[in-house]
């Protein structure tokens, strides 16, 4: 699974109201999957601010320069080396979260899912991205 859906599927977990979810076999999955989820995001978060501060300290005597240029809605003129370094960070970003990497996760029934979630503010699409990543299963 891509990194950037384990970066979504965390984030949907991490908005349910654990103490709303009745079943404890549910919560227990969930709990259990959200934290083995959460692992990679950290690593991966990790990795995305440690790319952000080295170019941030590289780039630091034009970083005010261009952000007043983008401040302004103007063109930023005069940087080329500055703007293709950054092209490259978010670049690295990018990679970073499109690489793949091996979950293993304990899916629960829909039934009892929606049943033990019962009043949690999910969407459709929400509960159908948990689907297609095995947290649900039908």
């Amino acid at each position: 699974m891509k990194l950037s859906t384990i970066n979504t599927m965390a984030g949907i977990l991490s908005g349910m109201k654990i103490n709303k979810i009745t079943d404890k076999g549910v919560k227990t999955a969930l709990v259990n999957d959200y934290l083995h989820l959460r692992r990679f995001v950290k690593d991966a978060d990790e990795e995305r601010k440690e790319l952000i501060e080295k170019f941030q300290s590289d780039w630091s005597d034009e970083l005010a320069s261009v952000e007043a240029f983008r401040k302004e809605d103007k063109p930023v003129v005069g940087h080329d080396a500055y703007l293709e370094a950054e092209k490259d960070a978010n670049r690295a970003i990018r990679d970073l979260f499109s690489r793949e990497v091996d979950t293993s996760l304990k899916a629960v029934k829909i039934d009892a899912f929606l049943t033990a979630c019962g009043g949690d503010e999910l969407t459709f699409e929400q509960i159908a991205l948990l689907q297609e990543c095995g947290i649900i299963e039908e």
